[in-house]
């Protein structure tokens, strides 16, 4: 006799695979952070070079400034891709994060789906939207939550999420601040400046990029564990 329980694990159905995912996601974010040493080695580089020229050391020429320069600009474009590639990896993750969060948990996020990857790119809300989201998603990922619950912000917030989210946006004051103290003349403390700021800025990444480790090892954990809906 066939059961007509809808809440039978042949009706209901299985959750998206995140595991393969998650792990280039957090490889991508790791070659993105050895990717910030790179540039920032090079940033001191350049200014020891520029400090050694002025100074008139012996065997330093304009063709070493340009030479520095040029690695420099070149490591920049590289932590460009590496950024890229590890968000695009990241986000898909998250896509599918999302979609199993709302499969395993009816609770209601804060918001919707579509904002999974538009909160990334929209100005000002980019500031708080991402936490909340991948907050929401921790949330209604875990194994221990009622299956009455209504709304996942009343739920227990994630201290990875958080501390992920401060160090993210530490990084944003320090780059602003690195856009500020490198705005005028190139001088040799301009580019003492600029590699200070960008090592600040690379150990955030390297910081933040251990919290979202984390967070994305625990969700996928969950999500990984759980073949149907609670």
């Amino acid at each position: 006799m066939t059961s007509h329980d809808p809440r039978s694990p042949a009706r209901a159905p299985a959750l998206i695979a995140v595991r393969p995912t998650a792990t280039v996601a957090i490889t991508m974010l790791f070659a993105s952070c050895a990717a910030n040493l790179f540039a920032t080695w090079t940033d001191w580089h350049r200014y020891q070079v520029a400090s050694d020229y002025v100074a008139g050391e012996p065997g330093i020429g304009v063709a070493d400034l340009v030479g520095a320069d040029n690695v420099a600009m070149g490591a920049v474009w590289l932590t460009f891709l590496a950024l890229a590639a590890a968000a695009t990896v990241f986000l898909t993750w998250l896509w599918r994060a999302r979609m199993n969060a709302e499969r395993l948990c009816p609770a209601e996020h804060r918001w919707s789906r579509g904002w999974t990857i538009g909160a990334w790119f929209v100005p000002v809300v980019n500031l708080w939207f991402p936490r909340q989201i991948v907050d929401d998603i921790w949330r209604a990922s875990r194994p221990d939550v009622p299956a009455d619950t209504y709304r996942v912000d009343g739920l227990e917030q994630s201290p990875l999420v958080r501390a992920w989210w401060y160090a993210i946006l530490a990084n944003v004051l320090v780059v602003l601040a690195l856009r500020i103290e490198t705005s005028g003349e190139v001088t040799v403390e301009v580019l003492r400046s600029a590699a200070l700021y960008g090592s600040v800025s690379t150990l955030l990444l390297v910081v933040a990029a251990i919290f979202l480790t984390q967070v994305i090892r625990q969700i996928t954990r969950w999500q990984s564990s759980s073949q149907y809906p609670r």
